[in-house]
């Protein structure tokens, strides 16, 4: 539908028209931290972190998913580009350029239709001039703006005219015998199709409406004022249709700044993942329990509560602080955790169906096709990612509710390492009393400070147990 560009007054000066939490991964202990073990098959060395719950490898789905995701937006943003670039529009109208001077305020007309044919030509975008009385227009309509897009719609069905409406009091109005009729007080409004909005952007009416607005200010009459607006709006649209004009290429390079941005974000992103993908191949994952450490910590306690699930608290003289988690395949916690998840996620996939669902209709209607289209690939890709949550939630529900007929024990180490044999922790030298019972340095990198440990226990080491 036409839309307002603005207009300007006598007394009012030129207007223009507005219209869940991540896992915490971490290669020192931290309070509710579970410890994992990286292994990797192609020989290096075993790696120990400890997360809030078991990573995840990157996974070839996740790739393809993040490839769909950048193809629609890259898509959408190439669209966005291609349609809204500066272009002539290709005519879809049947009669030219025009004057209606119903107030007879113009008295040679023919140069400023000259100019507006000149206009016509160059982009496409068919101007049409209307003088009125605001006798003829107050007595139904509140503003000239509603007035002058009353006029486009009764007059035009295309989306290409470019109508500005000029209006006077006529009580005001000096009538001269053969002389073209002035007034110091006067209204104009602009209303354009929504296909000139690649051409006559904001940017460029408020250049050509401030030169028609200060034209008027100055009494030069509409006649000379108009002439100066389509003089500035002439300049204007051939230096954005002209080819390899620096106007059109610096107009081209930041409308497709989106495109870039969506290229320069997509593109590493995949590089990554895929690096990622490769080296997970050789790599599995194993919990190793907290309580297969030759190494205690001192204030640490962990224990399930009476909801299901684990409290790990952690004391020393001078810190205290308590963390409960809750493991999916926990019966009572499970059902929680899950149900919370699904009430959160849902609301965003309804969103990404209503928003598609919108994009379609408006779509369907005609009154933007270009707003439809960027709300269908939006929705689009709402709705993919929301789901693919939603899908990722309900399986790691599934897998955990499985695996937990196999609880993990600290008989874990014993099968992995048949011929290992427990270790017994060195007795730990007393602290004086007035230093705190727990060293901060604690969780830093563990390195032993005994010079005498025995083969057995340097190989152990060797093996994660350090």
């Amino acid at each position: 539908m036409p839309h307002s560009s603005g207009g300007g007054s006598s007394g009012g000066g030129f207007h223009s028209s507005s219209s869940g939490s991540s896992n915490h991964i971490s290669s020192h202990y931290f309070p509710g931290a579970r410890r994992y073990r990286k292994h990797y098959s192609d020989g290096r060395p075993d790696e120990y972190i400890y997360a809030n719950s078991k990573p995840a490898k990157t996974s070839i789905a996740s790739i393809i998913i993040v490839i769909v995701i950048g193809l629609i937006f890259t898509a959408g943003a190439g669209f966005a580009v291609f349609s809204e670039r500066p272009r002539f529009l290709t005519p879809e109208y049947s009669d030219e350029p025009a004057i209606h001077d119903t107030v007879g305020v113009f008295e040679d007309k023919s140069e400023l239709l000259e100019l507006m044919k000149t206009y016509n030509k160059t982009t496409g975008i068919c101007p049409v001039i209307y003088t009125v009385f605001d006798e003829e227009w107050n007595r139904e309509y509140n503003s000239l703006e509603k007035y002058a897009y009353d006029k486009y719609v009764s007059n035009f069905s295309d989306e290409q005219h470019f109508v500005i409406v000029y209006s006077i009091p006529a009580q005001a109005a000096k009538f001269n015998p053969g002389k073209a009729v002035t007034s110091s007080e006067f209204m104009w409004e602009a209303v354009q199709g929504n296909d000139t909005d690649y051409i006559l952007t904001k940017s460029v009416f408020k250049k050509i409406g401030k030169a028609i607005q200060k034209d008027l200010e100055d009494e030069k009459g509409p006649q000379a004022a108009f002439i100066t607006g389509f003089q500035v709006a002439i300049k204007n649209a051939e230096s954005m249709l002209t080819p390899n004009s620096p106007k059109r290429i610096f107009s081209l390079v930041s409308g497709s700044m989106p495109l870039l941005i969506c290229l320069g974000v997509f593109i590493p992103l995949v590089i990554i993942m895929f690096k990622s993908y490769k080296k997970d191949l050789a790599m599995t994952i194993d919990e190793v329990p907290l309580d297969v450490n030759p190494v205690s910590v001192p204030g640490l306690n962990t224990f399930v509560n009476s909801n299901g699930g684990t409290v790990t608290e952690y004391t020393s003289q001078n810190y205290y602080s308590r963390y409960t988690s809750y493991d999916p395949s926990n019966p009572v916690a499970g059902k929680v955790i899950k149900v919370i998840s699904l009430l959160v996620i849902i609301p965003f996939v309804l969103i990404g169906i209503g928003v598609t669902t919108g994009g379609v209709s408006l779509f369907n209607s005609g009154n933007d096709r270009n707003g439809g289209i960027f709300m269908i690939i939006f929705g689009v890709a709402w709705t993919a990612i929301s789901l693919f949550s939603l899908i990722s939630l309900l399986r790691v529900s599934s897998k955990a509710k499985k695996n937990a007929e196999n609880p993990l024990t600290a008989e874990y180490p014993k099968a992995e390492y048949p011929d290992m044999k427990p270790v017994t922790p060195a007795p730990q030298p007393a602290q004086p009393a007035e230093q705190p019972e727990f060293d901060p340095q604690f969780f830093g990198t563990a390195k032993s400070d005994y010079e005498s440990d025995d083969e057995d226990y340097k190989r152990m080491k060797r093996k994660g147990f350090e």
